[in-house]
């Protein structure tokens, strides 16, 4: 009985401990049409996508959206809708779509 009371609390110790919440997703592959990948992130603590593309990183705060989720800092611009996304950047835009 000791061993399971213990086995339970060391479990959720260990889940009070991760990172990440159960609604977050980490490392979605997007395939852009332009022939470069996206590796997005998604944060719901925070309200924010960590976007990798092209050698270069960005954090942008979930903005507002009629439809699907759009992430932006006013420069670049990740607007998702189901597996297919829209990426805005300085000198780039793309469609991409999960791999």
């Amino acid at each position: 009985m000791k061993a399971g009371v213990f086995g339970l609390a060391g479990a959720a110790l260990l889940m009070g401990l991760a990172p990440l919440r159960a609604e977050d997703k980490t490392g979605i592959i997007y395939r852009c049409d332009d022939g470069k990948g996206v590796t997005a992130s998604f944060l719901s603590a925070s309200n924010e996508a960590l976007i990798t593309t092209d050698g270069q990183s960005f954090r942008l705060p979930q903005g507002m959206s009629g439809s699907g989720a759009r992430y932006t800092d006013g420069m670049v611009v990740f607007w998702i809708k189901g597996n297919d996304a829209q990426l805005e950047a300085p000198g780039r835009s793309t469609s991409c779509h999960v791999q």
